[in-house]
């Protein structure tokens, strides 16, 4: 007698729920919360999310120069506004878009992937009447790669991995929803004395730059401990480069020391 529900629930891409969800609990719901918060301030440039909007600066050049460099961008695209047309990015907790949008303006199909529906909500709204490809839906990654294996050119996780319990699982379900030869593309802060004191008693305590509680300097994690995890999964990391805040003009710029903030692109080898 429930053959004939499942299936009407599957025409209508209604996920069932399992008796148990904590298999797609890999968030740390007081994260989850804080983030969600203040959630209609995430796209007040000058709100408690600045350093996001700031730090794409970086990622976003990152992620197209990694795209490039590895080959997904078509050659003729590369020096064009909509440098990445054609190729399909999850974005694993897009919080409310703003990295998101970003790479959709450069004509990429995105896909947000956030479990909080307060962020997700805040993320249509301002979306809604741009022209831009993007789906957002409110789920876990664990639930995205049952029926997304190997559908994507890229999988980006910025500033995410640092909220994660259980980051080994995590990484590995990233790289189930990648395509051979695609990338992942990881921005998140080292484990160090010096990224404790930088990114979290002066970046909230002193200079309220981030909400305070927003990090946990023991979900930190350094970039040869997700090369390795990575590697577990068939993926390369090929490219690992530091980027730091100058309060003196407000950007984020590349750098050598890593210590602090790191982004990292990884390639998974195909089969």
């Amino acid at each position: 007698m429930l053959k004939p529900a499942i299936n009407i629930l599957k025409k209508f891409n209604i996920r069932l729920l399992s008796t148990s969800l904590s298999k797609f609990n890999n968030v740390d719901e007081k994260d989850m919360k804080h983030l969600g918060s203040f959630s209609s301030q995430w796209w007040d440039v000058s709100g408690p999310v600045k350093p996001l909007h700031l730090m794409n600066q970086v990622r976003v050049p990152f992620i197209r120069d990694g795209l490039i460099s590895t080959g997904a961008v078509k050659t003729e695209n590369i020096n064009k506004p909509d440098v990445l047309k054609g190729l399909n990015i999850l974005e694993v907790g897009c919080g409310a878009g703003i990295l998101t949008e970003a790479l959709a303006r450069l004509k990429a199909n995105v896909t947000g992937l956030e479990p909080s529906t307060e962020l997700i909500d805040a993320a249509r709204d301002h979306l809604n009447g741009q022209s831009l490809n993007i789906k957002y839906i409110s789920e876990f990654i664990e639930q995205h790669s049952v029926d997304n294996a190997e559908k994507y050119d890229a999988v980006v996780a910025s500033e995410v991995i640092e909220h994660v319990p259980d980051q080994k699982a995590f990484l590995h379900e990233l790289t189930k929803c990648v395509k051979p030869n695609g990338s992942i593309f990881i921005t998140t802060f080292n484990k160090t004395q010096v990224s404790w004191l930088l990114g979290i008693v002066l970046a909230e305590y002193v200079l309220n730059f981030i909400p305070k509680g927003t990090h946990d300097w023991n979900q930190f994690i350094s970039p040869s401990e997700v090369t390795q995890i990575l590697s577990e999964k068939d993926c390369n990391t090929v490219l690992v480069h530091g980027f730091g805040y100058n309060p003196l003009n407000e950007t984020f710029n590349f750098q050598k020391y890593d210590g602090v903030n790191y982004a990292l692109q990884a390639v998974k080898h195909a089969s």
